[in-house]
């Protein structure tokens, strides 16, 4: 226990690997946070363990995971939630045997004077860890919630009442909860029926590393899609609208539209396939498409944003609370961009701007929707990527919202002016130097 003003970091995703988006945004708010907290405070940095082991683990996510913290000077201190390190989020009784291992953590290592300190959880897994600790550290929490249960899991009501019940708990005790996007915020308030006092903005972006260019990987394409493709990314769940995309995408052929090969990263970090790819894979072949299905999650997957080859992106998905696809996408030079008006997908696409949308869970409208975009001039294409980078470097910066948020939960910890306005200038030089 020290006497220095200290910031303590909680997370599921992104520091042993990273499977969902999720896991981006959190090394990305962590990266971003070391480098705007002030020289006196301390970081102290509290990942779920996953052992090397676990098919989750990736070493080189790992590796570059530390390498933030040690330049950082930051303390690591794994947490356990009972699973022997093979499962980074689980399920509610993962959640409850976090806790623990979460309080006592934060009892160890934050000061006395609890006024320094300021606690972030980022996601839910350690929402039952707020009632373990005493009335003062919970004025100084902060929860960023990636997602709900509502959302993604309905059916799963113990899922929803943990959430409703650790929500309400910090909101009651003075904590706050941070939203992604202006549709998490929503429905935060209306579905969860948190107050809006209790709500800060964190909205969701890349940070000045994520900007860097991309050029293809070792990926090897099928044959198909080296003359062009389209892509789709993301988890291999209901959700994100796979069904719908291999619907519309039967439907453009039956009208006879060209379309280009179809990449689907539906992925999964298990190391064999999920009952639900195996029902992708066997809809693609009962609809004959000339599609490929990639079933195993790879960081390299999303090197093809940047492909010559690539004709467009689609994000089909039925709920989305941010999604960070679209954002790639301009950073990397992908256009056009397809997405659904699902969620927070809906403040990133203009429509005819900087990319086409569709209306969520509707084949017909996202068949329509990329038969736009396959159709584009190469002008058009030009002024879509350009806007849509626009948009992603104007309303979508990772430092500009950490550090908003971090100057109005706790201000205490941040850089003084000066000192924030060098990392300024830096970080404006360093991308003056990528482009």
């Amino acid at each position: 226990m020290t006497g220095r003003p200290t910031v303590a970091v909680a997370l599921h995703d992104g520091f042993y690997g990273s499977g969902t988006g999720a896991g981006y945004a959190n090394r990305g708010f962590l990266q971003t946070l070391a480098g705007l907290l002030a020289p006196s405070a301390r970081l102290v940095v509290l990942p779920v363990y996953l052992a090397s082991d676990s098919p989750q683990y990736q070493a080189g996510w790992h590796r570059d995971t530390l390498d933030i913290c040690r330049a950082a000077g930051a303390t690591v201190r794994p947490l356990d939630n009972g699973t022997a390190g093979q499962i980074r989020f689980g399920d509610v009784r993962a959640f409850q045997r976090l806790a623990a291992s979460t309080a006592d953590a934060l009892l160890d290592e934050l000061p006395l004077d609890a006024g320094q300190a300021a606690v972030i959880f980022l996601d839910i897994p350690f929402l039952g860890a707020a009632p373990l600790l005493p009335e003062q550290i919970l004025g100084t929490l902060a929860v960023v919630p990636r997602s709900t249960g509502l959302l993604h899991d309905p059916a799963n009501r113990a899922r929803i009442q943990f959430e409703s019940d650790g929500l309400h708990y910090i909101a009651r005790h003075g904590g706050r909860i941070a939203a992604i996007s202006g549709y998490m915020r929503d429905h935060l308030i209306k579905d969860y029926g948190l107050p809006a006092a209790a709500l800060l903005d964190l909205p969701d972006g890349l940070t000045a590393d994520e900007w860097s260019c991309r050029q293809p990987g070792p990926l090897d394409l099928p044959s198909g899609a080296q003359r062009g493709f389209l892509l789709a990314l993301g988890r291999a769940e209901p959700y994100k609208g796979w069904d719908d995309l291999l619907e519309a995408l039967a439907a453009l052929r039956d009208q006879r539209v060209p379309v280009p090969h179809a990449l689907l990263a539906a992925v999964s970090d298990q190391p064999c396939l999920t009952a639900y790819q195996r029902h992708l894979a066997s809809r693609i072949k009962s609809l004959d498409l000339d599609a490929t299905l990639m079933t195993r999650f790879d960081p390299a997957i999303r090197t093809l944003l940047g492909h010559p080859a690539l004709r467009a992106v689609v994000i089909p998905s039925r709920a989305e609370p941010f999604g960070r696809v679209p954002l790639e996408a301009y950073a990397a030079g992908a256009a056009p961009v397809v997405v659904t008006t699902a969620g927070g997908l809906a403040e990133q696409v203009i429509d005819g701007v900087t990319g086409l949308a569709a209306a969520p869970a509707d084949p017909a409208s996202l068949a329509s929707a990329i038969g736009r975009a396959l159709s584009l001039s190469a002008a058009e294409r030009d002024r879509m990527r350009a806007a849509g980078r626009h948009l992603a470097r104007t309303r979508f910066d990772c430092g500009s919202a950490v550090r908003r948020f971090l100057g109005q939960f706790a201000p205490g910890v941040l850089a003084d002016e000066r000192f924030a306005q060098h990392l300024a200038e830096m970080e404006e030089e360093e991308e003056a130097k990528k482009r």
